[in-house]
């Protein structure tokens, strides 16, 4: 199981000592998308987590472009979608409650404009979160 934390800022650049070292190891970020795309092909289990919050280049809320990362490196929009959910659960033990909408299942599912399985930009257009069967209740 991998997780590659993929997902960063728009337009931001790593710090340069580490940029220096991913690009002598040959890992520009188009690289490493591909390269976590082929594991996953071959097999690999993959869960999107993107390390957010270590500095502005993973800010906290990047998950969805993580997610999208994968697409734009060859995993298909399903398979990146269940890398934050039921794959994701199950990597954590919780494969029995969570990461399936589904009867007996703890479930916060999220709303979005459009289908993130056609565009994946859906996924940063949040309209409404569910949360424990609930939605969040009016502005006061």
């Amino acid at each position: 199981m991998v997780c590659p934390t993929l997902g960063r800022a728009p337009g931001a650049v790593p710090p340069p000592q580490l940029l220096e070292r991913l690009l002598k190891a040959g890992m520009d970020y188009e690289t490493r998308r591909e390269q976590v795309a082929q594991a996953h092909r071959a097999g690999v289990t993959i869960v999107s987590g993107t390390d957010g919050g270590i500095n502005p280049v993973k800010p906290h809320g990047i998950l969805p472009l993580a997610i999208a990362d994968l697409v734009s490196g060859g995993v298909s929009p399903a398979d990146a979608l269940a890398t934050a959910t039921s794959v994701a659960a199950e990597a954590c033990g919780l494969g029995a409650r969570k990461g399936h909408v589904r009867a007996g299942y703890d479930a916060d599912p999220i709303v979005v404009d459009n289908d993130p399985l056609t565009d994946m930009r859906a996924l940063q257009s949040l309209t409404t979160t569910i949360l424990a069967g609930k939605p969040p209740a009016p502005p006061a």
